[in-house]
């Protein structure tokens, strides 16, 4: 498989996990069009009233940690599965980013997404790899200006970088506090990241649909106490972990970032609590580039043991 073209993938094929805490994972894209006639946001809504969204759609537009190049190649250029990572960014349904880094405009042409889809950006911290404001503003202008603005949600401090702009409603995030669009409960959980000596508190985004549930925790490292709390009172279907320092051992980054170890100690923990359970799909993402092996030998090892390393244009379907 690691020798097919990326393209012949994300339209084509179907990759069969077996491995415990698997299931399918469609190796595709989720075409723009399909997405272009939806693209009004829900209101806000009263985060009491039950969440709606049945299915839930994970496309990763970028899987790489901050030391991948900020620039993507152009798409005239066949990739190999895993060959190159983007800046770290998801796309749920079609409409809700989660994170928009430099790379992301490029990769998102490359799988045919319609970013004028793009209701909703969930920003998780103002690193440049997260945040690009000349990203932001092309979404946001891309839009049909008669389906209202770009809704940014970010936290307090995180809100006063993203340009100001008619286009553009700035939405708060306040930690552990549950909002509603597209059919999602979503809570802001506080990640174990600092963005330099600033007060911005990072997030992770804990997404609840009608029947499944997932956790988006990049970037950062062990869960900090009050997460932990908020997590045991619920059932998680899909956790997608920063993974960026992978097997080395001795790497400082750990204060922040995750190693494999680190992520196989909290799983461990997670299913004893049965926040998780075998069903669960456990996705790493935010990979270093100079801390990993090649894709294909990262499936090789991790699948059996039902860790999925995720890579660029990967699709994952929750139903």
């Amino acid at each position: 498989m690691a020798k097919d073209n990326e393209e012949k993938l994300g339209r084509r094929n179907f990759l069969k996990m077996t491995t415990s805490g698997t299931a399918a994972l469609t190796a595709g894209l989720i075409p723009g069009s399909t997405y272009a006639a939806e693209s009004k946001s829900d209101r806000q809504i009263n985060a009491s009233e039950k969440p709606y969204a049945k299915k839930v759609k994970l496309l990763f537009l970028g899987t790489g940690a901050a030391d991948w190049p900020g620039k993507y190649p152009p798409i005239s250029k066949k990739l190999v599965r895993g060959q190159v990572r983007g800046m770290s960014s998801m796309l749920v349904n079609g409409h809700i980013l989660i994170d928009c880094g430099p790379t992301v405009l490029d990769v998102m042409n490359r799988y045919n997404v319609n970013s004028a889809g793009i209701t909703d950006i969930l920003l998780t911290h103002t690193h440049s790899d997260h945040f690009h404001p000349d990203s932001i503003v092309a979404i946001a202008d891309a839009r049909d200006a008669t389906l209202g603005p770009l809704k940014f949600w970010a936290g307090p401090e995180a809100l006063k970088r993203v340009p100001n702009s008619n286009r553009i409603e700035k939405c708060l995030v306040e930690i552990g506090k549950t909002f509603q669009m597209h059919g999602f409960g979503i809570t802001g959980l506080e990640a174990n990241h600092l963005v330099g000596t600033t007060e911005e508190k990072c997030l992770y985004y804990f997404l609840e649909g009608a029947t499944k549930n997932f956790l988006y925790a990049t970037d950062g490292s062990w869960l900090l106490k009050r997460t932990w709390l908020y997590l045991q009172k619920k059932r998680v279907d899909a956790l997608i972990w920063d993974a960026t320092i992978g097997e080395s051992a001795g790497d400082s980054r750990i204060f922040e970032h995750n190693d494999l170890t680190m992520i196989r100690h909290m799983n461990e923990t997670l299913r004893k609590r049965k926040i998780i359970n075998p069903e669960t799909k456990i996705i790493l993402t935010h990979m270093a580039r100079t801390l990993h092996p090649p894709h294909d030998q990262l499936e090789k090892t991790l699948l059996p043991e039902g860790l999925i390393p995720a890579y660029d244009g990967m699709s994952v379907v929750l139903n």
